[in-house]
């Protein structure tokens, strides 16, 4: 029913077999994700430089001490600053790196709908109203974006399906080439958006039959 209950169908991808694309639009994706991952590396550097410092310090005091204590502790306590300086230059990197991932991961979230959409659009536009009903996968977003655009979809596809019963019920005059092919043309048009197989009656053919009225008339 078109103007009863709108529920969308959920479209179920098999497993294994799912969107593998993760880049659907380089200058949105690489804009957002850099936003973050500049905002998520401003806040570590502001702990990491901080900690990083203190331990540095903290460190020398210790070797300071052991110099003059236990010697041989120098030689571990080294070590421990070194394997620190390791553990936070990985765990920047890393973090750096989660969040990249999840920054083209949410916004490939973000726009997979709309380009779906976007194709199913273009693919209206050009009037092929017979292919499938749009559908929007279970995990994506805009939900009640995606439910009016198919509510929009479906009440214009509505309105030609009308269009074409009027213009079916129609009674044209053989005698009149020009009108009856111009209603001819009319008709193959709007089955043809519907995907209604028909011969298609061009404007050419509909110029060649309107010089041929013109030219019997004359004669």
């Amino acid at each position: 029913m078109l103007y009863g209950r709108r529920v969308i169908e959920p479209q179920r991808v098999p497993h294994g077999q799912g969107p593998r694309r993760f880049i659907l639009n380089k200058s949105f994706q690489y804009k957002y994700c850099w936003y973050m991952v500049t905002a998520v590396a401003g806040g570590a550097v502001l702990f990491l430089l901080p900690a990083y410092y203190f331990i540095v310090q903290n460190y020398d005091l210790f070797k300071s001490l052991a110099y003059d204590t236990h010697p041989y502790l120098v030689e571990h306590l080294e070590r421990e600053v070194t394997w620190l300086k390791i553990f936070l230059s990985a765990s920047f990197l890393f973090l750096m790196g989660v969040t990249l991932f999840l920054g083209i991961r949410m916004t490939k979230n973000l726009l997979s709908p709309l380009v779906t959409m976007e194709r199913h659009m273009h693919q209206l536009m050009l009037g092929q109203w017979h292919i499938p009903d749009y559908h929007l996968p279970e995990e994506d977003d805009y939900r009640d974006l995606a439910m009016t655009y198919d509510y929009f979809y479906r009440a214009l596809k509505a309105n030609t399906e009308t269009e074409l019963k009027l213009l079916e019920k129609l009674s044209i005059d053989p005698q009149n080439r020009e009108a009856y092919a111009a209603w001819k043309h009319l008709l193959a048009e709007k089955r043809a958006r519907l995907g209604i197989r028909e011969e298609f009656i061009t404007n050419d053919s509909v110029v060649d039959l309107s010089e041929f009225d013109q030219k019997r008339r004359v004669s």
